[in-house]
């Protein structure tokens, strides 16, 4: 009687957690939880579900409890397949939290067994020992990318590609390794470890800033996600939906297809409409990109501070607050707003307030407080900050950053008369921006190869940028025509509302 109330108690849960009542799937569980201590699978079975269930809440730090118990009992009874996905899942809400001292300890234990699984005589299969280091290099992979240490994560994200093809590869009846009933758990199927595999290869490749690969692995993970659907509608598959829509939305605004990217923005709305809870989640995401699209066309800026304003409403995390500031800073600066105002968010983006860790968002933040300093003439100021952005951006391949402080140091330059430094400088910023590529930046930088071969007397080279600018700057009106007169561009106007009117997500 015992088993079978607990086996009806974590149904029950799934349902409530299917249905996004997660308070009434926590009561429960911890109503429940101590009577199956004494029975393996449903003890692990709980734990798991609890943790997920307080995760959802945003209870991390109950997860993390939960999920650190899970592990203990199940290295007591011996089941090692789940004492190490209690542990990886640990650390996964550990680095949620934004932990990650702590969890560094413990993915460095758990990569240290797997590197000696076979050695050490652990009764896992094959198939057990890859999942687990996928699980392991997708989370060494993710810290380093929330940290925009972009060349740290390269060699993580081979070995996740490398024990992927492995573990695709394995004979499909290499799965049990025993039959504790405690050791009947996986963290994801092959499937959804595929998807993973791409989400997070998509993330590292626009954060390199190559756009073309990120979009082409972006492509076909949503090209997969609409085979699953045809008979798998899980959650999860609209939560990777969204990410990769979010990232296409951005490739589409590096490369200057501002239609490309208000159209991944309005099916990004048609998911909202199919999975209302989804929006809970994403809505910041959501704003933060209309905001971003709003910069990317002229006399939108107001529409740009609107969105950015709106997405601070439905945020708390510090990365994603500090990457909005930064951009807001961005416009105000662009619109010459009364220095006092400007000053303010200056101050709160300083590269010392940046959250802990966050490589990226300090260099960003560097700068964007150099583009400050010289809009105000502070040269000496802005060329200290400008280095101190490239020593950073090159250190971890942030190569769209290391473009702008290249450009920005030829600008610099410029205003000095120091034509020679200034061209080195802004010819490595259009070589980088050749290569990624980011169309905003070609543009830039060929406009002052043109205006400094011109002052040099090198009126051959000086048309060659200057036929590149004007090209680029046609293409752009196109663009910008074609998108303002589009349908979706009345998404810029939702801001308040809990879901974008049905006439803005048409699907």
């Amino acid at each position: 009687m015992e088993e079978l109330k607990l086996e009806i108690t974590s149904l029950l849960a799934s349902v409530y957690m299917a249905k996004h009542k997660n308070s009434e799937a926590v009561k429960l569980i911890n109503n429940t939880i101590e009577l199956a201590i004494n029975y393996q699978f449903w003890y692990c079975q709980m734990c798991f579900q609890l943790a997920k269930a307080n995760m959802d809440l945003g209870n991390i730090s109950a997860a993390v409890t939960t999920l650190a118990a899970g592990a203990e009992y199940a290295g007591r009874i011996n089941a090692q397949n789940t004492r190490l996905l209690f542990s990886l899942s640990q650390a996964m809400a550990l680095l949620i939290q934004r932990n990650f001292d702590v969890a560094d300890v413990i993915l460095k234990e758990v990569g240290a067994i797997l590197e000696n699984a076979e050695q050490s005589g652990l009764a896992l299969t094959s198939t057990e020992i890859l999942s687990l280091k996928v699980f392991h290099h997708v989370l060494q992979v993710s810290e380093y990318i929330w940290q925009g240490l972009i060349k740290s994560a390269r060699q993580g994200l081979k070995q996740l590609h490398s024990c992927y093809k492995q573990l695709t590869q394995l004979d499909a009846n290499n799965v049990a390794s025993t039959n504790n009933s405690a050791e009947m758990f996986q963290w994801m199927n092959t499937q959804q470890l595929f998807l993973l595999v791409y989400v997070v290869s998509v993330m590292h490749a626009l954060q390199q800033g190559y756009t073309d690969k990120a979009e082409s692995y972006a492509k076909k993970a949503l090209h997969l996600i609409d085979k699953q659907r045809t008979y798998n509608n899980d959650t999860l598959l609209s939560s990777y939906q969204l990410i990769l829509l979010e990232q296409l939305v951005l490739t589409h605004l590096l490369k200057g297809s501002t239609s490309g990217a208000i159209k991944e923005l309005q099916k990004c709305t048609a998911v909202y409409q199919k999975h209302h809870h989804t929006l809970k989640h994403h809505r910041a995401s959501l704003h933060t990109a209309l905001g971003l699209y709003a910069m990317a066309l002229p006399d939108a800026l107001d529409n740009a501070l609107a969105q950015f304003n709106a997405a601070l409403k439905y945020t708390s995390e510090p990365e994603q607050v500090s990457f909005i500031k930064l951009n807001s800073a961005i416009v105000h600066i662009k619109q010459n707003l009364p220095p006092e105002q400007l000053n303010s968010l200056l101050e709160s983006i300083e590269p010392g307030k940046m959250p802990n860790k966050c490589h990226s968002l300090k260099a960003s933040s560097y700068c964007i407080q150099g583009l400050a300093a010289l809009v105000e003439g502070r040269m000496k100021d802005a060329k200290s900050k400008l280095r101190e952005t490239l020593v950073m951006a090159n250190k971890a391949d942030l190569n769209k950053l290391t473009s702008c402080a290249f450009v920005l140091l030829g600008d610099i330059f410029l205003k000095m008369e120091n034509h020679r430094d200034a061209i080195e400088m802004v010819r490595s910023a259009h070589d980088i921006a050749n290569r990624i590529p980011d169309v905003g930046l070609q543009a830039w930088s060929a406009q002052l190869l043109n205006t400094l071969y011109s002052r040099t007397g090198d009126e051959t080279r000086a048309q060659e940028y200057e036929t590149v600018r004007a090209k680029l700057s046609a293409t752009a009106a196109t663009e910008v025509e074609t998108t303002v007169n589009s349908p979706e561009h009345c998404l810029l106007q939702w801001l308040d509302s809990e879901f974008p009117p049905s006439s803005m997500s048409m699907v």
